[in-house]
C-alpha cells in the first residue's frame, strides 16, 4: 500500500472516512501505477519509504508527490463517483432541466473526465509529472 490512512489525513484532513479510504485506495493505487508505468510498483523498483527517508531532497520530495498524487486521487474518486475510467462517461449528463433550472456539463460530450481520460485528478498528473513520474513512452515487448 502506498498510503497510510493516517498519511492521507495529514495531507487532506477532513476529507473521506477510513472505511471510504480503505474502499478505495487499491483503485486510487490501480489508477496511479497506470500513468506512472509502476514505478513504484515493480519487482527492483525504487522503494517508496525509501524514497521518502533517502537525504537527496529531489528523491524525498518525488516521494512525497507521490503521495499528495494518491491522496487527491482517492479524493476525486470520492467526490466524482468514480473508481476506473469507464465511470467517467457512465451516467454522466450533458444536460438536465428541473423547472427552471438547467444543469449542463462543462464538457460538450457530457462526461466528468479529465483531461487524462484516467479516474486521476488534472492536480495529480501535474505533480506527477512535475517529478518525471508521468510515462508516456512505449512498453516493450
Amino acid at each position: 500500500m502506498y498510503l497510510t490512512y493516517p498519511e492521507f489525513t495529514n495531507i487532506l484532513p477532513n476529507s473521506v472516512s477510513e472505511d471510504t479510504f480503505k474502499k478505495l485506495i487499491s483503485k486510487a493505487e490501480i489508477q496511479i501505477d497506470t500513468v506512472t508505468n509502476y514505478f513504484y510498483g515493480m519487482p527492483n523498483s525504487p522503494v517508496l519509504s525509501d524514497d521518502g527517508a533517502s537525504e537527496y531532497p529531489w528523491i524525498n520530495a518525488r516521494a512525497k508527490a507521490f503521495k499528495r498524487a494518491v491522496a487527491l486521487t482517492i479524493d476525486y474518486m470520492d467526490r466524482n463517483s468514480v473508481t476506473d475510467s469507464s465511470d467517467l462517461n457512465n451516467d454522466s449528463y450533458s444536460s438536465v432541466e428541473i423547472g427552471r433550472t438547467t444543469l449542463q456539463s462543462a464538457n460538450s460530450d457530457g462526461s466528468s473526465s479529465t483531461g487524462s481520460g484516467f479516474a486521476i485528478p488534472d492536480e495529480a498528473l501535474m505533480l506527477l509529472g512535475r517529478f518525471g513520474l508521468r510515462y508516456g513512452g512505449v512498453a516493450s515487448v
